[in-house]
């Protein structure tokens, strides 16, 4: 019934007695709706494969004709800035698994959606080792977080990672001591997101 991680009960802030090796982390099933669009495979949140849903499943997106303007589009509809995108190819954020749903993108960049590019029949010749990938231009770098906002880092996509916690204008990490799966609900749903065992 929490909808803020600062809602549940924990020991006072710095309190000490927990260390690194203690922060707590998550993994959030994100819900999947056609057209939806993830990163995964990248070292930071605005950087990875692209994956986009189709029919309830996460897929991804052969590199042929991959460009700026294909990653443009991409950025925009993650949230990211709509210009200086890095097109990325041969699966330079790692291989995926699962189908791949679309092919040959020619974005022109006033698209909503990627499904709204053109794009041809997969024929993806060497399959995941051609999944396309992006680095989108980040524009909250350096912004100050509110209270009680909730992040995850580090994880392998936007949906898991080490749980971080916004105080005072400042990012901090949530102690693993007494960190179960209501807890972990909680955080999920804050982003937005289902839990996943």
């Amino acid at each position: 019934s929490k909808t803020s991680l600062l809602q549940c009960t924990s020991d006072p802030l710095l309190s000490g007695g927990c260390s690194h090796s203690q922060d707590a982390g998550v993994e959030c099933e994100a819900p999947c709706f056609t057209g939806d669009l993830r990163l995964a495979g990248g070292n930071l949140a605005n950087e990875g494969r692209v994956e986009v849903c189709v029919n309830n499943q996460w897929g991804t997106i052969c590199d042929d004709l991959w460009d700026t303007n294909d990653a443009n589009v991409a950025c925009m509809i993650l949230g990211f800035s709509d210009t200086n995108a890095v097109a990325f190819s041969n699966a330079h954020f790692g291989a995926g698994t699962g189908s791949i749903f679309l092919d040959s993108l020619g974005c022109t960049g006033s698209e909503s959606s990627l499904l709204d590019c053109s794009s041809s029949t997969v024929s993806c010749y060497y399959g995941h080792i051609e999944d396309a990938g992006v680095r989108c231009h980040d524009n909250t770098i350096g912004s100050v977080c509110n209270y009680g906002d909730v992040r995850l880092v580090d994880g392998s996509n936007q949906y898991e990672g080490r749980v971080e916690v916004c105080i005072a204008n400042q990012w901090g990490t949530v102690c693993s001591n007494s960190w179960d799966s209501n807890d972990a609900i909680v955080v999920c749903k804050q982003l937005g997101y289902a839990f996943t065992n």
